[in-house]
C-alpha cells in the first residue's frame, strides 16, 4: 500500500503524520482485518514501512513493498547470500562463478524485482520471459534472456551460461508450476558443478505432482515471514535499504495498470488477473 500517515504509536520515531509512505500491509499474516490494504485507513508495523520520495506518486509506490520484500527474502533468506548492504554471520557473498536463473523474469513484479536486486549484489542474472519483454529485462540487468516459448529454452540457457563462464547455481521460478520447475531443475542440473548446492526458490507450493529433487534444495520463499521469523531483514530492508533506493533511483517499479473505482473496482482487477497479465502490476486506487 502508500498512503500519507495520519497517526503514529507512541514509540514510533521515524515516522511522524503528513510522511508519504509505502508499506507491507499483510493481513493474510497478522489475520487483522486492520492490518488490509484494500480500505481507507491502514494500520502498518513501522518497520514494514518506508519514507516514499516526494518525487514518486502513491501508484508506483504501491506496486512496490510486495515485489522488493519477495525478492529480497529470496536473495538474502532462501539463498543465504550477504548482499545489498545486509550483513549477518550466517549470509556468505556469491561465489564470482555462480549465477541467478529468473524463470518469469516479467511476472508479477517478483521476477524484474529479483533481476534488479541481484544485478545490485553482483550477481550474473539470466532469465525468461516473452520476446517483447527482453529488451526492458536487460535493461534491468539481466545478462541474456531467451524466450520461455522456445522448445530449446533450456539449451539456450545453458549455451548463455557457458559463454559468460558462469554456473547457474541459484534460481527463482516465480511461475512454479509444474512445467516451470521441471525446466528449472533441468538448467540447474546441467549448468551447476557436481560438488556445487543448486537452489530454487519457488514462490507457490511444490506442486504435488512433480517430485521434489534430492540433488537440488528447493524452498518456498514467502514475504509473509518479513513480518515474522525475519524482522530484522525486514526493519533493514524498509528503514534503511529500500528508501535509498527509492531516492538514487537503483530500483525501477515494473509497468503498472491503474484499477479506477476504488474499493468496488477490486472485482475489475480480479477479472484482469483471471484474464491474464503480463510483465505489469494492477494497482487499485483507493
Amino acid at each position: 500500500m502508500s498512503g500519507v500517515v495520519v497517526e503514529v504509536g507512541q514509540s514510533v520515531t521515524s515516522f511522524k503524520p503528513g510522511d508519504l509512505v509505502i508499506g507491507f500491509a499483510h493481513g493474510l499474516c497478522s489475520q487483522n482485518l486492520d492490518n488490509c490494504a484494500f480500505q481507507t485507513y491502514v494500520l502498518v508495523k513501522a518497520n514494514a514501512a518506508a519514507i516514499m520520495p516526494a518525487s514518486m506518486d502513491f501508484i508506483k509506490g504501491a506496486s512496490l513493498p510486495t515485489a522488493v520484500g519477495t525478492a529480497t527474502m529470496c536473495l538474502a533468506d532462501v539463498f543465504g547470500l550477504s548482499i545489498l548492504g545486509w550483513t549477518s554471520v550466517s549470509n556468505q557473498a556469491p561465489s564470482v562463478s555462480a549465477a541467478l536463473l529468473v524463470w518469469g523474469g516479467a511476472s508479477a513484479g517478483v521476477g524484474a524485482m529479483t533481476i534488479q536486486l541481484a544485478r545490485m549484489a553482483g550477481l550474473t542474472v539470466f532469465a525468461t520471459a516473452s520476446k517483447h519483454q527482453h529488451s526492458r529485462l536487460i535493461s534491468l540487468g539481466a545478462t541474456e534472456v531467451v524466450d520461455y516459448h522456445s522448445p530449446t529454452v533450456v539449451d539456450k540457457l545453458i549455451v548463455a551460461a557457458e559463454r559468460a563462464g558462469k554456473n547457474i547455481v541459484y534460481a527463482v521460478d516465480a511461475i512454479s508450476t509444474e512445467e516451470t520447475l521441471t525446466a528449472v531443475m533441468d538448467t540447474l542440473r546441467r549448468s551447476s558443478k557436481p560438488d556445487t548446492q543448486s537452489i530454487i526458490s519457488h514462490t507457490t507450493p511444490w506442486p504435488t505432482n512433480v517430485a521434489r529433487p534430492d540433488d537440488i534444495a528447493a524452498r518456498q520463499v514467502r514475504g509473509d515471514d518479513l513480518w515474522g521469523r525475519r524482522e530484522d531483514l525486514c526493519a533493514w530492508l524498509y528503514g534503511e535499504a529500500l528508501p535509498k533506493w527509492l531516492q538514487d533511483g537503483s530500483i525501477i517499479p515494473s509497468p503498472i495498470k491503474t484499477i479506477e473505482g476504488g474499493i468496488e473496482g477490486i472485482q475489475n482487477g480480479l477479472n484482469e488477473l483471471r484474464k491474464g497479465v503480463s510483465g505489469e502490476k494492477l494497482v487499485v486506487r483507493i
